[in-house]
């Protein structure tokens, strides 16, 4: 798993992670839209090899969520 990968699946004050069927769904905390969207688009820059990624728009120039995909089996939340 890589160092990115590993960074997303980490407790973080910039959005709420959920484990879904096939892989986790990250969702923006309130007041931390900025932060988060950094984070979505840096993850969509370096999907493809550990990962792949989906993403929600928040209806402007962010993110509201990002569902990862990882191509191997998906860790366990920790």
């Amino acid at each position: 798993m890589g160092r990115l990968l590993t960074k997303l699946l980490e407790d973080s004050p910039a959005y709420d992670l959920r484990r879904d069927k096939d892989g986790f769904v990250l969702i923006a905390k309130p007041g931390h839209r900025e932060e988060f969207s950094d984070l979505v688009r840096e993850a969509a820059e370096h999907a493809g090899d550990d990962f792949i990624v989906f993403t929600t728009s928040d209806g402007r120039q962010g993110y509201s969520q990002m569902f990862v995909m990882p191509l191997d089996e998906a860790p366990p939340l920790r």
